[in-house]
């Protein structure tokens, strides 16, 4: 599966990687695992309301707002989980 990130992915993986490579790194290895297998074993949520059907994968303190389709995710944010869910 091909791996997508949005313009905000990016930014907000960079300042998680000048503050905690450990985390970053961890992300990283997660996202590549899912895109290799979907099936495996995750934490993983279909998200409602304003997110409407997106995906949501949790990754320690961080959480990973997503799209997935046949051959392609999508990441669309990567934040802490205290701001996860606001905006």
């Amino acid at each position: 599966m091909e791996i997508r990130y949005s313009e905000k992915a990016v930014k907000q993986l960079k300042n998680i990687v000048k503050g905690d490579k450990r985390s970053a790194s961890s992300i990283m290895k997660t996202i590549e695992d899912y895109a290799r297998s979907p099936k495996g074993k995750f934490d993983l949520k279909i998200l409602k309301g304003k997110y409407g059907d997106l995906k949501r994968l949790r990754i320690g303190k961080y959480r990973i707002i997503f799209e997935d389709e046949e051959e392609k995710m999508v990441v669309y944010e990567i934040k802490h989980r205290q701001e996860a869910y606001r905006d």
